[in-house]
């Protein structure tokens, strides 16, 4: 990538992607509108991205609001709420996005490659959560199911939409009762979100 495109102009096009995206979709935003939009050369885009799929999965990414990374509550449950309270608060937003690419993704090789390569940092970061919860002896060893976490959490996000309509809300309190019911139990801890009081008591 050209180190000539300044940050400023840089962030404009991802904003203005993100922007038709939200309201187009992945196969009705074309690199022709990003660029009228943001008063660039359709040359200067694939020049710095080198195709569509590329500009709009960093566009995504972004404008998401999903930093996993910066989540350090000092316990299993308080990380794994942080994350749930992460993923709620922009669902709204993010999860027809979501769909919208994962169904494009299906026909077009290159945007599953590129959506892949910028979800692997927050993937690591879900397993440092749970290295983590081992390092301070939450967690006896990393357990099987540490290996499926990113499933669950997507699914959570994703399945009221696919399975009770584009309307169905996700929120903080769906989320933090998944993680009661599902996951901590799966990852083989006590604890619990909804009150991050540390081992369910008998």
């Amino acid at each position: 990538m050209s180190s000539r495109f300044p940050p400023e102009r840089r962030r404009e096009v991802l904003d203005a992607a993100r922007r038709l995206v939200a309201e187009h979709g992945f196969e009705g935003t074309t690199v022709e509108a990003v660029a009228a939009a943001t008063r660039t050369s359709k040359a200067t885009l694939y020049r710095q991205w080198g195709d569509k799929a590329s500009l709009v999965v960093e566009a995504v990414s972004i404008g998401s609001g999903i930093a996993i990374g910066r989540i350090d509550t000092g316990t299993l449950a308080g990380d794994l709420g942080a994350v749930a309270d992460m993923l709620a608060e922009r669902a709204s937003v993010n999860v027809p996005i979501v769909l919208g690419i994962a169904r494009a993704g299906q026909r077009d090789p290159a945007l599953l490659a590129a959506l892949s390569a910028r979800l692997l940092p927050e993937i690591e970061a879900l397993r440092a959560i749970v290295v983590r919860a081992v390092g301070r002896g939450e967690l006896s060893a990393e357990p099987p199911a540490a290996r499926y976490l990113q499933h669950m959490l997507t699914g959570a996000v994703l399945a009221p939409a696919l399975l009770e309509g584009a309307g169905a809300a996700v929120d903080a309190r769906h989320l933090h009762g998944y993680l009661d019911a599902v996951v901590l139990p799966a990852l083989g801890s006590g604890q619990r979100v909804r009150d991050r009081s540390g081992p369910v008591a008998d």
